[in-house]
């Protein structure tokens, strides 16, 4: 034994990689926000409310997004991009653009968790400590300069999801839901994970900057192993963004899971993937960009058309806008397809818009499914709803309209640039099949917000009796009636954190739509690392 301390004691010490902490800040406080709120419910669970847990991890998510911002005036003024944690994390534009937009998303999520989930007061912790650490998860995807800690930030990401999909416990459809997310999102992460192992065999590394060096520096005369690693990277990551075919999944989630859990992961997976697939496909494989752009512009045109052609046929508001959003990610597709700085910026453009714009819009159906007094909307629903909920109707139709590319709103600039970022380098067929998905998209986006005009067929301008707990309350601007005994009793406004969210949205929709230059402006400067 005393040989063996003697052998340890005398042998080269390990070294460990340094860390700059102030670097990967808004992931540390992601998690240890969680963790905090794991702990405060755990040791004093009887004596907090929903309000406190809500509060909590809203405060970690402000926080976040003022580290994000402070990092990106670091770099601004530095003007200096690095890798950190051994060249294995980025901290550039890149990644402190989507470590803001992630904090954005969290605190919107946060804050409609009390009104519109259905859960106790010891599940609500559950739900704050989940949105933090995938978050963090994400945040890690977009800032991964080595393949594995994308896996890593890939499997934080997810797994945290499939837990949020189910966390309603009276939820059939919800755990149903989940069970299908999570085979088919860990069938997607072997896929990935075996593409890493076939990258690493052809080029004998994970990292990103160096892999780009082997391939800049080296000829093979023989690369099927590197596109079949390349071609399974594309697979992983497009589950993550419902690109077509790997899109099955997201219309039986999006329909079965709570609404603010749907915007969250509709926003934060999609962005996550995106953000990792320009990283990856632009810091890694930019030089074998003759063998992936073409697949990029088939899955791009798959994306579109079957997005928008399948969404017409939906009669399900949800199912309506999971399509909606496989729609949106071919359009986001075309920004990585045209490999020019403009079409990243464009689609971080795109992203950070639709982000809102999602977010608000499922919260808004989160809204109508209280105030009508039923889990799961058909489009016919929508009817009347402009006499009972006026604030609601106006949320729902401008945001609606941004996805349709409406003038006035986030929407237009956003598939007006990547698709003139298509033209200019001269994708022109892919273009013109962006724009005619634009065109039937816009069936059902028309359809959606022209239907709370409508008056109900066979109804009187009523609410139906038991509204699922919101008998006494009323969305800002709105004037619902609830039918009891006959007579109508009218009910009084309440400004609630349902309505702040919306009208976050709507402001940011409309208001960035008109004046859009400093958003415009931000996603351009979000270069990447390389």
């Amino acid at each position: 034994m005393s040989f063996l301390i003697a052998q340890v004691a005398s042998s080269t010490p390990i070294k460990l990689p340094s860390v700059e902490y102030s670097a990967i800040a808004p992931e540390l406080i992601m998690i240890i926000g969680a963790i905090v709120v794991m702990l405060i419910s755990s040791l004093v669970s009887k004596h907090v409310s929903k309000t406190t847990s809500i509060a909590v991890g809203a405060a970690v998510a402000i926080v976040s997004l003022a580290d994000s911002i402070y990092l990106g005036f670091q770099s601004g003024t530095s003007g200096a991009n690095k890798a950190v944690l051994s060249g294995a994390v980025a901290l550039d534009k890149f990644a402190i653009f989507f470590y803001a937009l992630f904090s954005i998303v969290a605190l919107l999520t946060v804050l409609l968790g009390r009104e519109l989930m259905n859960l106790d007061r010891g599940r609500v912790p559950d739900f704050v400590t989940l949105v933090l650490l995938s978050t963090s998860g994400a945040m890690l995807m977009a800032s991964a300069l080595d393949l594995i800690v994308l896996f890593l930030g890939l499997e934080i990401l997810s797994i945290a999801l499939y837990v949020l999909v189910a966390i309603e416990s009276n939820s059939a459809r919800g755990r149903e839901s989940s069970v299908k997310y999570f085979m088919l999102g860990g069938f997607s992460s072997a896929v990935f994970l075996y593409g890493v192992a076939l990258v690493y065999g052809a080029t004998g590394s994970t990292n990103l900057g160096q892999i780009l060096t082997f391939l800049a520096n080296n000829l093979f005369k023989s690369n099927g192993v590197l596109l079949a690693g390349i071609g399974m990277i594309m697979v992983g990551l497009g589950f993550k963004i419902s690109a077509v075919p790997f899109h099955f999944w997201a219309p039986d989630v999006y329909q079965g899971a709570p609404s603010p859990v749907t915007g969250f992961m509709a926003a934060t997976a999609k962005a996550a993937g995106f953000a990792a697939l320009l990283r990856v496909f632009y810091s890694g494989f930019i030089t074998y960009q003759s063998d992936w752009v073409p697949v990029i512009g088939a899955l791009s045109v798959l994306t579109l058309l079957v997005g928008a052609i399948l969404a017409v046929l939906q009669k399900d508001i949800k199912r309506t806008l999971a399509y909606s959003s496989i729609n949106q990610a071919g359009f986001i597709l075309l920004g990585l397809y045209a490999v020019s700085a403009k079409g990243v910026g464009a689609s971080l453009y795109f992203l950070i818009t639709y982000s809102v714009v999602i977010v608000g819009a499922f919260a808004t159906v989160g809204a109508m499914e209280k105030l009508l007094g039923k889990q799961g909307l058909e489009l016919e629903d929508l009817r009347g709803l402009s006499k009972k909920s006026p604030f609601l109707t106006f949320s729902f139709v401008a945001l609606i309209l941004a996805q349709a590319g409406a003038p006035f709103t986030t929407g237009f600039l956003s598939k007006f640039n990547v698709v003139l970022a298509t033209v200019n380098a001269r994708h022109y067929p892919v273009a013109l099949v962006a724009m005619i998905s634009a065109a039937i998209a816009a069936f059902f986006y028309l359809r959606m917000a022209l239907l709370p005009f409508r008056a109900a067929s066979g109804e009187s301008q009523t609410l139906a009796p038991g509204g699922a707990g919101l008998e006494d309350t009323q969305y800002a601007g709105s004037s619902a009636v609830l039918v009891k005994e006959e007579e109508a009793v009218a009910v009084k406004t309440k400004i609630d954190s349902v309505s702040v969210v919306i009208g976050i949205a709507v402001v940011v929709t409309i208001g960035l739509g008109i004046w859009a230059g400093p958003l415009v402006d931000l996603a351009n400067r979000a270069s990447l690392f390389f």
